[in-house]
């Protein structure tokens, strides 16, 4: 699998040159939201191919290989959050929900961290069928990215990585909270970068700088080597400052200021 630098400089590539090729076009946001797609659909591959490992593991009866299996998964997922609720808000609550799970990743997470497999083969059978369909529909010809919908979900996993997921997690079980945020913040990284970072340069150098500049505070602060180690304070401090500068970003993108915290 090419790596997200790897992935990032061809996509921009492309984002340029679509942009100078379109220089006149009404909505240049619409290339970056087109350039974004294939990252989410690489990451959703990834954790539906997790999840499909996990199912198949489950059955095994091989608990190490499961719980690998979900932590991959998991990685996939965690990368595309700015999107999976903004624009699969149904599929979401099915795959993602937490604290209270009834199903999904978290219903799982207990169980096979315990190593109680017998307890975790349906819930990742719907699991997988979920992911599938969630794979389906963002690959369809016909789906895709709106630019609000971008800017909405990246300012609110900024803002939830700040205020939430700095206070401990919500992975405990599986002890992958900090994995979590790191995937978090690349999945920020990579809407910011590939569906306005161009068209805000071009239009406000100095705020495009300033979000790049955040974005790479919040990666510093959860590239560490535990839960324990990580700065909340400073995280959450960082995750609502890259939370309003987003929002201040959609004026100059001529886009409706995201809400947070809601």
């Amino acid at each position: 699998m090419q790596s997200f630098s790897q992935f990032l400089r061809g996509a921009l590539i492309a984002t340029f040159a679509a942009l100078t090729m379109n220089a006149a076009a009404a909505d240049p946001l619409s290339d970056g939201a087109a350039a974004y797609k294939p990252y989410a659909v690489e990451h959703i591959g990834i954790a539906l191919a997790g999840a499909k490992e996990l199912q198949a593991a489950a059955r095994a009866g091989d608990v190490k290989a499961a719980q690998a299996a979900w932590i991959k998964s998991r990685k996939g997922w965690e990368a595309a959050e700015p999107i999976t609720g903004e624009f699969f808000s149904k599929l979401d609550e099915a795959i993602d929900a937490w604290p209270d799970a009834k199903q999904g990743y978290h219903a799982i997470e207990a169980a096979l961290f315990s190593g109680k497999l017998e307890e975790i083969k349906a819930p990742t059978d719907q699991l997988v069928a979920d992911l599938s369909t969630f794979d389906a529909q963002l690959k369809a010809p016909s789906f895709k990215f709106e630019p609000q919908g971008l800017l909405n979900g990246a300012a609110k996993l900024a803002y939830e990585v700040g205020e939430n997921k700095s206070k401990g997690g919500e992975s405990p079980y599986a002890g992958t909270s900090l994995i979590d945020m790191f995937q978090n913040v690349e999945g920020i990284e990579a809407v910011y970068k590939l569906a306005f970072h161009p068209t805000l340069k071009a239009r406000d150098p100095k705020l495009a700088s300033r979000i790049i500049d955040k974005i790479e505070d919040i990666e510093a602060l959860v590239k560490v080597k535990d839960l324990k180690s990580v700065d909340q304070p400073k995280l959450k401090k960082a995750g609502e400052e890259l939370a309003v500068l987003l929002q201040n970003s959609a004026a100059r993108l001529k886009l409706k200021k995201p809400a947070v915290g809601e």
